[in-house]
């Protein structure tokens, strides 16, 4: 409304300046802008289009109004931009209203008045801006495309036409698409998703967003000392970085108030110097790159360093309690922490590395148990076990993550971390499976990484593990024959390559003689056995290949790089499934018996 009124004092101003240099009379030749594109060759596709969109009769009203008016070529452009003919153009009276409307301003624009830089908004809505570049005027539209004002200040009985030379189009991107469109801003993308800010900024606004590309959140995440999935994982603050970098309404370079403090979204404020250079609530220092990137609802500026408010508690200052904490999804984890009576522990001068399971983690573990928060966190022994089990007393990065072999958490037993394509997944001590979300949130006493399931220490060890198993039935009947079954469940650690009940009848076929004869040979059936255990833990990251491993039995057999097993009497058995994990040691599945020297 300001600039409404702005327009009409200034179109006032000149009509009666006119009025007294023409002694009070009124000049009735001056054509309206109707007749002035019915008039002029140039502008015969706008007098069909103002008379298509029906917009004569405003446009031969009072006024004052300001037109930028396209020429033919301009709309000829338009239509190979559009890929329309000029009959669907004509046609489409909606668009055809949107896009005329968007080159008509209320009251009278001289060229001297024009107001370089700054929005000018049309009757249609939206905005637009004019810019001196040499001695040309350049509009830049809301699609951010740019057309040049080639003739100025052509009067009309009711206002002033300025030519162009390209037909201006409103936005049709809010902040976030227009982002999403553009590749250095994929990691602002993420972040604004992450803190769950995509409705709010594409919402009506408007809003002024300073946006970091890409190169300056990778500089951030180092200087922060975080990963981008961990920052991403601490919403609260990553909303309040990305809040201080959104101004309320539109301001545009050319109204940025060089000096004075800039209040953002998030409360506190930065300041602009005349280089155009930020500096932030912790006198970081922060280049404006590009400006006035227009949208629907707002303007966009590109800068090159992430900027900070000042009352952030970064990571690095907080313990591994506190962090958890501060983020939403782990207050299960928190309160089971409280439960077990561990915070203190936590909290000490570490380093320690932390698994942490989200909240979605412990309601599958509650369903998978069968018990109710409030039993899980009463049950201090179990959850005490639980917990310790998910951390390390040391820190562990993820670059420093020993992928396949074991790991010793502080309640003992052990789990094994691989990769599965870009994500590493965790294997615990029952052989279930949980894959680890965010990695390396390094905290002041340690480091964080995310997990999509609660782990669980082992709970059988190898004789009960193989009686759970029903492909290992004749295994476990030929161990109770041989009277190993307490020899294969003491503390260990061993490593038994274990045959199926195929691998079995196999050996039977083979040596001529029945089961029953098989289990009846106490001391043959012990030397077999005995054959398949390793003394220690040997996963199949720690398997020595091609070089001789010694068993229990004494003898040794080999393993090639093909996982294939050569004994004592050159036979070959594969190992089909390696590192089943049991609470005294581990099992690789084998599809034969093999057998020692005769």
């Amino acid at each position: 409304m300001r600039l409404f009124n702005w327009f009409k004092g200034l179109f006032m101003a000149s009509l009666l300046s006119g009025l007294a240099a023409c002694g009070g009379g009124s000049d009735n030749t001056t054509p309206n802008f109707v007749d002035l594109a019915r008039g002029d060759a140039r502008f015969s596709i706008l007098a069909e289009a103002i008379e298509a969109g029906d917009l004569t009769g405003t446009l031969t009203g009072p006024g004052p109004y300001t037109v930028f008016a396209p020429t033919d070529a301009a709309f000829a452009a338009l239509l190979t931009e559009l890929n329309i003919t000029k009959a669907q153009l004509l046609a489409d009276k909606t668009l055809l209203r949107t896009v005329l409307q968007y080159h008509v301003v209320a009251g009278a624009v001289p060229k001297a008045a024009v107001p370089l830089g700054k929005a000018i908004t049309p009757v249609g809505g939206g905005f637009f801006k004019v810019d001196l570049q040499g001695s040309a005027l350049v509009v830049t539209d809301g699609r951010n495309r740019t057309a040049t004002i080639t003739q100025t200040d052509v009067m009309a009985s009711n206002g002033v036409l300025h030519a162009i030379d390209k037909v201006l189009l409103p936005a049709n991107l809010n902040i976030v698409q227009t982002a999403q469109a553009v590749p250095a801003f994929s990691t602002l993308v993420e972040a604004v998703v992450a803190a769950n800010l995509q409705g709010t900024l594409s919402g009506t606004g408007p809003f002024t967003v300073f946006a970091p590309t890409n190169a300056a959140f990778s500089a951030a995440l180092t200087e922060l000392g975080v990963s981008k999935a961990a920052l991403f994982a601490d919403t609260a603050l990553l909303t309040k970085i990305l809040t201080y970098h959104v101004v309320p309404g539109r301001v545009l370079k050319a109204d940025v108030p060089v000096g004075s403090a800039v209040t953002t979204v998030e409360g506190q404020s930065f300041t602009v110097d005349a280089s155009l250079a930020i500096t932030d609530r912790l006198g970081r220092k922060a280049a404006i790159t590009g400006t006035d990137v227009l949208t629907s609802n707002g303007v966009v500026h590109t800068i090159d360093k992430v900027i900070l408010p000042s009352d952030i508690t970064l990571p690095s200052q907080r313990t591994l309690v506190q962090q958890m904490q501060a983020m939403p999804q782990f207050s299960i984890l928190v309160e089971a922490v409280v439960a077990a009576n561990l915070q203190d522990a936590l909290s000490g001068a570490g380093p320690l590395t932390v698994f942490a399971p989200t909240n979605t983690a412990f309601a599958a573990l509650l369903t998978e148990l069968g018990v109710t928060k409030d039993q899980l966190l009463a049950n201090k022994p179990l959850l005490t076990a639980v917990l310790q089990y998910h951390v390390l007393g040391n820190q562990v990065l993820s670059t420093q993550v020993p992928v396949g072999k074991a790991i010793t958490p502080l309640a003992g037993g052990i789990f094994k971390i691989d990769t599965s394509g870009s994500s590493l997944v965790v294997t615990d001590g029952r052989n279930r499976r949980a894959t680890i979300g965010f990695t390396d949130l390094r905290v002041k006493n340690g480091v964080i990484h995310s997990l999509d399931k609660v782990l669980l220490p082992a709970n059988q060890n190898i004789v009960q593990t193989a009686q759970s198993l029903p492909q290992f039935s004749i295994l476990v009947e030929a161990v109770v024959a041989a009277g190993l079954q307490d020899a294969l469940a003491a503390p260990g650690p061993l490593t038994v390559f274990a045959p199926t009940n195929d691998a079995f009848a196999a050996l039977l076929t083979e040596l001529g003689v029945s089961k029953a004869d098989l289990l009846a040979n106490k001391t043959l059936l012990t030397q077999v056995l005995t054959y398949h255990v390793v003394p220690g833990l040997v996963l199949k990251a720690d398997v020595p290949l091609n070089t001789p491993i010694t068993t229990l039995q004494g003898d040794s057999f080999s393993i090639n790089a093909s996982l294939a097993i050569t004994d004592q009497r050159a036979r070959r058995a594969n190992i089909t499934t390696t590192d089943v994990l049991t609470s005294n040691g581990v099992i690789h599945v084998i599809d034969k018996v093999i057998l020692p020297r005769p």
